[in-house]
């Protein structure tokens, strides 16, 4: 498995850990969090980290959105991720420093009432996570999730550079099968509030038609739907 960008633990009980610019000279506090789709994002977000002068702070559970919504998954991994979200309000109400909250999720199914489609109900639960948090997060940015490729790409990828043909081209996917509705972006845009803000980073992925599993000879994923840590890191600036 690749590795991601450094971070320090710090708190073992969520996985909290600490990077971007040191405690003792950063001028802000910020936090990512979310499921290993927020994970991903780290070395984007680290660059941002270092060019503001700011420490981050991140908690990641694998397989665990952050919702208040009961996500639709076998025990114990359920339960976990329903104590994962407790333990990071709880955390957020300790740590008034942070300001700005950095998150991105894979879309994943939560309990509904009846009458419910499940994208409301994913929304209904994202909403209620983010209005839990303390009045001294100001900033809530989404990262949009990023497209899906097929399980095969990677092995095409490989495939394509043996026979030294243009990887990126010969192994993209079409933007209509990649592109998915991301609730937490519908949550942002149904909340019309200055608080929330959306990136959209697809551009950088994607042209009007495909998107891409090589872009600018650095390799995008490291599966079918998680970012290689070079890749992240190349879009930090944009971020």
């Amino acid at each position: 498995i690749m590795p991601n960008t450094p971070c320090t633990p710090i708190e073992a009980t969520i996985k909290v850990c600490t990077f971007g610019a040191p405690a003792a000279t950063a001028v802000g506090t910020i936090a990512l969090v979310g499921d290993s789709h927020a994970w991903h994002w780290r070395g984007a977000v680290d660059i941002v980290a270092h060019a503001l002068l700011w420490q981050g702070l991140s908690s990641t559970q694998s397989s665990c959105p952050f919702t208040e919504g009961l996500t639709v998954l076998p025990e114990p991994k359920r339960a976990e991720c329903t104590l994962w979200n407790l333990g990071v309000l709880q955390w957020f109400a300790q740590h008034a420093e942070i300001s700005t909250v950095f998150t991105s999720d894979s879309p994943r199914s939560v309990t509904r009432s009846r009458g419910q489609s499940p994208l409301a109900a994913e929304v209904a639960g994202i909403t209620s996570a983010w209005n839990a948090l303390p009045a001294t997060v100001k900033h809530i940015i989404v990262i949009r999730d990023i497209p899906d490729v097929y399980v095969h790409t990677l092995p095409c990828v490989e495939q394509a550079i043996a026979k030294r043909e243009d990887a990126g081209l010969a192994c993209a996917v079409p933007r209509s099968d990649a592109l998915h509705q991301d609730p937490a972006v519908v949550a942002a845009e149904g909340l019309r509030s200055p608080r929330v803000q959306v990136a959209d980073l697809t551009h950088f992925f994607c042209d009007r038609l495909l998107c891409y599993p090589v872009v600018g000879g650095a390799l995008v994923y490291r599966d079918n739907h998680h970012l290689t840590s070079v890749f992240a890191k190349t879009l930090g600036p944009f971020l």
